[in-house]
C-alpha cells in the first residue's frame, strides 16, 4: 500500500497523472493533536524543562492547553510561569530534549498511517499546515515514514504566516476543486472556514469546550475520515 501511495504522489508532483489537469481534492492536515499524539513526547520534554530550571511544574493539563499555539506564543507563556532564561535559550533547550523524546516515545494516533496511505492511493493531494516548524514536523513525519505522502508541508516557522495565509497559498498552488481542513483547534477551524474548506474536527485533540461547535464534520477515530471524505465528495 505504501509503495502505491508514493507512486500516486509522484505522478501528481510530476504533472503526469493521466486525464487530470488539477487534482480534484486537497486534504490539509494539522499535525499536533490531529495526526500526532503530542502528549507522548511533549509532556516528558516539558516536565524535564521545568525540573532543569527549578520551576514548579504547572501540571500536564496547562501544558497541553498550549498545544496548537504558535511557538512564540508558547514561549511567552512559558516565561510567565517563572523561567528566567530568555526565549531563545528556552527554545534551544526544549528542542534538544524533544528530538530525543520524539524518537523514543513519540506516537501517531491509531490508524493515521494506514488512513493517509489509503487517501493518497485514492488520488487525493495531502498537505500539512501547522503552527510548528519544519525540523519538528519533518522529525515526526520522518520517524513514521510519512514525508513522501505529502505534496506540501507548510509551517508557521517558514515565514511567520497564519494558518489562514498558509491555506490560501496551498489553494493557489494546487487549485483543487474541493478542499478539506482537518484539525483539532480553533486555528484550524477558523482558517479552514475562511478559505472555503470543508472543516473536519479531530475530537480526540486538544480543543477547549465549544471550539469545534461550528465545524462541518467530526470524528473520534482517524479512519472515520475516509467515510467523511467519501460522503462529502458524493454530494
Amino acid at each position: 500500500m505504501r509503495s502505491l501511495a508514493i507512486s500516486v504522489a509522484a505522478l501528481y508532483r510530476s504533472g503526469n497523472m493521466p486525464g487530470i489537469e488539477h487534482p480534484s481534492t486537497l486534504l490539509i492536515f494539522d499535525l499536533d493533536g490531529t495526526l500526532y499524539d503530542t502528549e507522548s513526547s511533549f509532556l516528558p520534554t516539558m516536565q524535564a524543562i521545568f525540573d532543569r530550571y527549578g520551576v514548579s511544574y504547572v501540571g500536564d493539563r496547562q501544558v497541553m492547553s498550549m498545544v496548537g499555539e504558535t511557538y512564540s506564543t508558547f514561549l511567552t507563556w512559558l516565561r510567565a510561569q517563572g523561567f528566567d532564561a530568555d526565549e531563545d535559550t528556552l527554545a534551544e533547550a526544549i528542542s534538544s530534549l524533544e528530538v530525543d523524546s520524539i524518537e523514543e516515545d513519540g506516537r501517531l494516533y491509531p490508524g493515521v498511517a494506514e488512513t493517509l496511505q489509503t487517501l493518497k492511493a485514492q488520488g487525493h493531494l495531502l498537505a500539512i499546515c501547522t503552527n510548528g516548524d519544519q525540523p519538528y514536523t519533518r522529525k515526526i513525519l520522518g520517524k513514521f515514514g510519512l514525508i513522501e505522502l505529502f505534496d506540501a508541508i507548510k509551517t508557521h516557522g517558514d515565514a511567520g504566516e497564519t494558518k489562514t495565509e498558509m491555506i490560501r497559498q496551498l489553494l493557489e498552488r494546487f487549485e483543487p476543486s474541493h478542499t478539506f481542513m482537518i484539525g483539532d483547534r480553533y486555528h484550524d477551524f477558523i482558517s479552514g472556514a475562511a478559505n472555503g474548506c470543508t472543516v473536519v474536527a479531530a475530537r480526540y485533540g486538544f480543543a477547549n469546550a465549544g471550539e469545534a461547535d461550528e465545524v462541518d464534520a467530526a470524528f473520534s477515530e482517524f479512519p472515520t475520515l475516509l467515510e467523511i471524505v467519501q460522503s462529502v465528495l458524493a454530494t
